[in-house]
């Protein structure tokens, strides 16, 4: 393919995409960053939202360094037990990562950054690229605690962080994958 080129229909992604939690140590191009990105500003949505793209790898370090502390030290099992298996990274090595925040005072800052997410995800997959979707990183940068890193990655005052994605080449060998994907959701159609 060309680069920046989508190889598949839309249908093609949606059934193709799954979370990548490996990467490789090889940059997302600028083309194909730009693309993933409009895709999500092209979300359905009820008010602003930011994106905050983030290549710095310092940066991720911190974020993701912070998410895994916060996830050791949750009141939740399941992000204690994720946390604590050897080797896990919540940022996955991955090269960008989009963060995606909306305005406090408005009511609907997660439908639209959730929104946003799901159209870049389906991009990312469109170029042949690995991604994935994270929350975690909501403990890394939301309260006053945390307003010295949302600063840092460019989260405006007055925003929270909601979600975020996580790009890059995807690695062949994803040890924290989950088992295959499958249909989810119970469907009842009423004529």
């Amino acid at each position: 393919r060309n680069q920046g080129e989508y190889y598949m229909n839309i249908e093609d992604a949606i059934f193709k995409r799954k979370s990548i939690r490996a990467y490789l140590d090889k940059p997302v191009s600028t083309e194909d960053l730009e693309k993933i990105v409009e895709a999500g500003r092209w979300a359905p949505n009820a008010g602003p939202f930011q994106m905050s793209v983030i290549r710095n790898s310092e940066l991720l370090k911190k974020i993701n360094d912070r998410t895994h502390n916060n996830m050791l030290n949750s009141d939740n099992e399941f992000l204690r037990q994720r946390a604590s298996l050897p080797g896990y990274q919540p940022l996955y090595g991955a090269p960008v990562g989009i963060i995606l925040s909306g305005p406090d005072n408005t009511p609907f800052p997660v439908h639209n950054t959730m929104l946003a997410a799901e159209n870049m995800l389906l991009a990312a997959t469109g170029l042949g690229l690995g991604s994935c979707f994270i929350f975690s990183i909501t403990s890394a940068l939301n309260g006053a605690k945390n307003r010295d890193l949302a600063e840092e990655a460019g989260i405006p005052s007055g925003y929270s962080a909601q979600c975020a994605v996580i790009v890059g080449h995807a690695a062949p060998e994803n040890k924290f994958s989950v088992a295959e994907r499958s249909r989810r959701g119970a469907v009842n159609y009423v004529d």
